[in-house]
Order: C-alpha cells, then structure tokens, then sequence
C-alpha cells in the first residue's frame, strides 16, 4: 500500500512539473523550468504600473482600450515599453500584436504562425532604441542573408527562435524557445486583482475594454517580476520633411526585393525605404534605375513590374508616382507601353514623356494615363528602340536612342524634328544652356535651337557606357557653374577611379579632379548606377560606390561628398544590404523668381522684343532650361504676342488698343505667370515696321513650301498658331516646310543678323 501510495505521489509530482507546464498555451513536457508558471505570479507588482492616461502611442481605432507591453530584460533603458490598442467588436491579443507591429516601424516581431491548436506562437521581439531604422535580423550568423519585417513580422516555419539574433546590436531584441529562454505571457483584465500568467497563447486570447497584455521575456528560463516601471512609447512619426537632403534610388537585391528609395537627410542621417514606410511596405518595380522629380510628383522608373522572389514588399510597377513632399503614393502602372522602364521626362505642368526599351511614350499627368509611342522613336520589338536618359530644354526635349544619337523632339507636336547621329550614352543641359552628348572618348556639344554640333575629344581617358546592363550614366552638370562631370573608365565596361571635369567655357578637361576612395586592398570600391550627380543648392557632388568583387561585397555600399574644388568632405556608409543605388535625385523646393526687369506695363507701336532669358531664375534648378510661353491674350486685335525659338517675347500691335498678355514660366513643373499690359497703336509707322518692307514670304497662302526673301541672313525661323503656340514647321535654306500644319492661319517670327521680323501666313 505504501509502495502505490508512493508512486501515485511521483506520477503527480512528474504531471504537475511537467505536463501543466504551458509556454504561451502550448504545453512543454521538455521544460524544466526553475518555478512552474502555473503558479508563478506577477511578483512586486501590487499596483498597476502605468494608467491608460499615460499611453502616448495609440494605434486602432474603437471605443476599446487595450494596454500592449513588451519587457526585453536585456539591461538597455527603457526596458518595459507601452502601446495601447482600440478596437471595436471583438479582438485578440494577436491581432493587437500585429496592428502595433504594423503601425510603428520601430517594433517587429519573429512569428511561426498557423502552428495547429495553440495558434501562433512569439518567438521574438525588437525595437529600434537608436532610431537607425536597421530592423532585420541574422539566422544562425548569417550576415549575407538578413530577414526583414513586413509589417514588422518575420515569419518562421519552425521553433527555431534561438537561431535569430538582431542586425543592430544595439537594439531591443530577445529570442528562444528550447535555449535562449521564451516569452511569457502575462495578462490582466479590469476584473483581476493583478497578472497573471496565460494559460492560452495570443491567437486564444480574448481582449476586453481596460485589459493589459505583458510579454515578458524569460531570458535562460528565469523569472522575472514584471516591471514596475513602464515606458509610454511616443508615437511613430514617419519622416515627411524631405526638403532638406536628398533621395538615393536604389536597385535593390533582384530576385530578392523590388526597388526603393532612401533619404539621406542635412545632418547625413538615412532614412531607409521612405517610400515602402509611408505606403505600408509597398515598393517600386524589379530593379528600379531612375527616378526624377517633377511639379509635385516624384516619378520611379524600374525595368521589369515586379520581382518575383520579393515576398516582402507588394511591388508598384515599372512606372511609380508618388508625392515628392510626403512619399505618399499616387499611382502605379505596370505597362508604360510594351518595353521595360528606362527613364521619364517632364514635358509641361500637363504632359510627360516616359523613356523605354522600346521607344519614347507620352504620359498625361493630368489624368494620370500612359499615352502613345512618339512616331520614329521606337524600334519594333522589346529591346530595339533602348531610350536612355532624356533632358527638357526651353524649347525641346533631347532624348538618347541606342546607337542611333541624339533625337530632337518638338513637344509641342510631339514629334521627331531632327537627330544628331552618334553611338551616344547619356546627355545633360549646362548652365549656359548649351546641350552636351557623350560615348566613349568623344564629348559633343549641341547648339539648343539650330542644333548644330562640336567635337571635344577626351584626351586620355573615357567614358562607360553599356545599353545591355543600361543606367542613367554618371555624365552629370553643375547648376552653378559652368561645369560638367562624369566617371572615366579603364575600357568601355570597366569604370576608373577618377572624376572628370569638364569647363564648358574654356573647353578645357580636368580629368584628375578627384579620385574614388577606398582604392587600397583587394577589394575596392567601384561606382554603381549613375553614380555622380551635383546637388543643384550646394553645387557638392554626391558619389555612390559599392564594394568590388562577388556575393556579400556587394552589401558594402558608400555615400561620399566633394566640394565643386574636389575635396572629399563626407563618406557616409549605408547599413549592410544589397542596395545597388541607381541615381541621387534632389528636392525641388523652389519656384521660379521673375525679377523686376520683366515690365508690367508696355506701350507699343512696332515689334517690341523682350529677353524673358534675363528675367528668370530658380535657385535649384537650371535657369536655362525654364520653359517659356505666352499662356493668354486678352486681345489679339491689338497685339500679337509670341515666343521665339531664342526665349524672345516678340510683342506686335495689330491695332489701338489693350492687352493682358500672361506669361507662363515653367521651372521643373513649378509654374509661375505674370501678367505684362499691353498698349498698342499702329499709328505711326516705326523703324522695324519700315524694315518689314524688306522682307517677304512666298507663296502666301502656302500648301507646303514657304520661301524667305531677305537681304540679310536669316538665322532662326518660328512659327506660331494665334494663340501663341510654337508648331513645327523645319526651316533650312531660306525655305520653310510647312506642309504638317492644319489650315490655318499662323505667324511667322525670322530672327535675322540685325532684325527680327513678322509676317501673317495662311496655311491651305
């Protein structure tokens, strides 16, 4: 009797040490732990640590409330932390988990959910304590390969939490489940006189209006009391000042996640993946390579739609428009046209132009539509008609077309005017306006308006370029000053280890102006994507390099300053992934500035011309390149208003009488008008009237080709519907073609060596 006495008293002692043993409602007959949590109680804690008033960070909304603490035990300040929770209806302590984790970019979570009965089990916590936004974690020391949140989750399919440690060593993070220790579960509901320990996990757990959830981490299956002191979390403000700074476009790891962009902000902080933050995880497309700003709107170019091996980020397409001042997205298109995404260019405040590998597309910014291929510009197939980086100048958009050159572009017409022929890789806008083109050893500048061009050659050193891997090449302008730059290389795929400048004034090379760090060792750091641009505010050029070699050098990635004299003056290093940067953008913060040479009144009683080139400036963007027009005229009986392809407002009375001409200067899609009064009269006949006499044009009407007749040289011809739009119309030889034009009638504006003239055309 004695005998069964006793071993019914051992299989007691073993059921209740062992088998009632639950971590977060899953029973663990492997445990030994130093007390059983059955009966363990929330020690010290006789009074509530922190009132439902003292929660800063709400996340849900509902008229229940619900407290959220996390307890790492790891000795880093502060420990315990506080959200709260609202909701209406029914919730559990799970679906309170994953809207905190979701909201606050701060806080993720290590989860193996969907694990049968017991729901999901809480293998680990984290929160960023330095604010470095470095949230990923290392599995069994693995460096190469970091785990992610989406929604701050990184799912597991196994109980393999003592595997995991954080990136960021400096972090909040525990972890485990047979070694490091495990996650306790304490709760309290408002009718419970204090903690204490769930008997279910999160997935079973029911939460009422005034409830308290505890996580509190065991570390090597200890004890330990709950806290005493709580810390309220203060809310997560997502960073919206993107003034100050600039953007880095990045590639990113194909086959693994979809493009991103991180913001580098004026005292060197990163904020990483701003966009997919401000979106909840959304990203771009596969290998996103270009990314411009334009009005309002920041427009992310990728080659493919979407990555197939990224199960983090929900991809946004080959063409993503978000708000450049808040990263909010816009909208997404997956097809712009056929071909893969190369690059985008703003055309006017309504109308954009989308660079592809298969030709040019126009894009209607107003309502947001991919248009049509822009006749000529493509080439039949996929990969036929490569468009690389493409510039809007005030009268034109310059365009690169793979082996082909330079293409010329009216937007006004959208159509190809002319091509300045060359195998060229990239093409940029110097301060003086003149537009420059480069491939290999040769640099091309092209005159704005009569396209004619002049070959610098590079004297030792040149530039790469490749269409197969194509980027926006690091051929980039100075807003300041009248400088170019770009990268040399050692042959036409591999790239040198110097900077190259270029003064346009002087048409001298520099081709040593500063050297690439990190040029010692085996593996050395190389320039990836574009890789230079000059920062339009500061004129600093801004230089991203990776590592050399294979695999993990990759995760290497720099950010390095130079003054416009070519002194390093900052090298910031990215946190370890495989970012493969594609392009800095700036912000564009500014508006063009009219100043108080542009008139508000006028009298006229001939042609009148007025440099709108010299009253026009914007202080982040090129001068040169603000795009003019006349958007109104109150009264064209009185007075005839047009745009000459020299940015010449060439005002012309019709009769006596008062206008209200505005004119619209575009900077970048930043738009400002001013309005110019207008009084004509036509009764006294001025000396540029007189020298009209000296002029004529032939047949008219015409039905196709105009012929000039004038002493002198003519060295530009425009001309213009009656309201003030520049059409297409090619002049050479004395001859004007006018045969694509409607009928109609227009105006015709020849700039001669002395004079300008006028004259009214009908169109048959």
């Amino acid at each position: 009797m004695k005998k069964f006495y006793l071993l019914t008293m051992l299989f007691l002692f073993a059921f209740v040490t062992n088998a009632q043993i639950k971590v977060q409602g899953f029973p663990r007959n492997d445990l030994q732990l130093k007390s059983s949590p059955k009966n363990q109680s929330a020690k010290n804690v006789t009074t509530i640590p922190i009132n439902f008033s003292d929660i800063q960070y709400w996340v849900g909304t509902g008229t229940n409330e619900a407290a959220f603490v996390v307890q790492w035990n790891d000795g880093k300040n502060p420990d315990a932390l506080v959200w709260g929770f609202r909701w209406n209806g029914t919730a559990t302590g799970e679906e309170m988990l994953k809207a905190i984790a979701s909201a606050d970019h701060r806080f993720y979570s290590l989860l193996y959910q969907g694990t049968g009965p017991y729901g999901t089990a809480i293998g680990g916590f984290g929160f960023d304590l330095n604010g470095t936004g470095t949230n990923a974690l290392y599995k069994s020391g693995n460096v190469t390969y970091p785990y992610y949140p989406v929604s701050g989750i990184v799912n597991t399919t196994s109980y393999d939490f003592d595997d995991y440690a954080a990136a960021d060593t400096n972090d909040h993070w525990q972890s485990g489940w047979m070694t490091n220790g495990y996650w306790s579960y304490w709760v309290k509901d408002p009718t419970d006189p204090d903690f204490g320990y769930s008997g279910v996990g999160a997935t079973s757990r029911t939460l009422v209006n005034g409830s308290y959830d505890v996580w509190n981490f065991s570390a090597g299956f200890s004890d330990t009391p709950i806290s005493s002191t709580m810390t309220p979390v203060s809310p997560y403000v997502a960073s919206t000042n993107y003034a100050n700074g600039y953007f880095m476009v990045n590639e990113e790891w194909f086959g693994h996640t979809n493009g991103s962009v991180n913001f580098i902000d004026s005292n060197g902080n990163v904020n990483y993946r701003v966009y997919s933050n401000a979106n909840n995880n959304h990203a771009f497309g596969a290998t996103t390579q270009y990314g411009t700003i334009y009005g309002d709107k920041f427009y992310f170019i990728s080659k493919q739609a979407a990555d197939g091996g990224d199960t983090q980020y929900t991809p946004g397409g080959r063409l993503v428009i978000a708000n450049a001042q808040t990263m909010q997205k816009i909208a997404g298109f997956n097809n712009i046209g056929g071909g893969d995404g190369r690059s985008f260019v703003g055309v006017n405040e309504h109308k954009g132009y989308i660079g592809a590998s298969n030709g040019i597309y126009t894009f209607d910014i107003d309502n947001l539509q991919v248009g049509t291929l822009i006749p000529t510009t493509g080439g039949g197939s996929q990969y036929a008609g490569q468009i690389g980086n493409m510039i809007r100048t005030s009268q034109y958009v310059f365009a690169v077309k793979q082996s082909t050159g330079v293409l010329v572009i009216n937007p006004n017409t959208d159509t190809v005017i002319t091509t300045i022929a060359g195998s060229f890789h990239s093409v940029v806008q110097a301060k003086d306006g003149s537009v420059w083109a480069i491939q290999d050893q040769k640099l091309v500048k092209i005159n704005p308006t009569t396209f004619a061009t002049t070959v610098y050659n590079i004297p030792t050193t040149k530039y790469i370029g490749a269409w197969g891997a194509w980027n926006a090449g690091s051929l980039t302008a100075s807003s300041q000053s009248n400088t170019l730059y770009w990268i040399n290389s050692i042959s036409s795929f591999v790239s040198g280890t110097q900077i190259v400048k270029f003064d346009v004034t002087s048409g001298t090379f520099n081709e040593t102006f500063a050297a690439i760090p990190g040029q010692t060792g085996t593996y050395k750091q190389i320039p990836y994507g574009a890789a230079l641009r000059v920062n339009p505010i500061t004129d600093e050029l801004i230089l991203n390099t990776t590592e050399s070699g294979y695999g993990a050098h990759y995760q290497n990635n720099w950010i390095h300053t130079f003054s416009n004299t070519g002194t390093l003056t900052n090298t910031k290093k990215l946190n370890d992934y495989y970012w493969f940067p594609a392009i800095a953008v700036f912000p564009d913060n500014t508006t063009p500035v009219v100043n108080n040479t542009f008139p508000t009144q006028v009298n006229v009683n001939n042609i009148t011309t007025i440099d709108l080139k010299t009253v026009i400036s914007d202080t982040d963007n090129l001068s040169a390149a603000i795009v003019k027009t006349v958007k109104s005229n109150s009264n064209s009986a009185a007075v005839s208003a047009t745009i000459n392809s020299n940015d010449e407002l060439i005002i012309t009375p019709q009769g006596n009488g008062t206008a209200n001409i505005v004119v619209s200067f575009n900077s970048n899609g930043k738009v400002v008008d001013k309005t110019l009064s207008v009084t004509s009269s036509t009764s006294v006949l001025g000396m540029s009237e007189v020298k009209k006499l000296e002029f004529s044009i032939y047949p008219n009407p015409v039905t196709d080709i105009l012929n000039i007749r004038t002493q002198e040289k003519v060295l530009n011809v425009s001309v213009y519907d009656m309201s003030g739009k520049m059409v297409n119309a090619q002049f050479s030889n004395g001859q004007v073609n006018v045969s694509m034009l409607p009928k109609g009638v227009y105006i015709l504006i020849a700039k001669t060596e002395k004079a300008v003239y006028q004259q009214k055309l009908i169109k048959n």
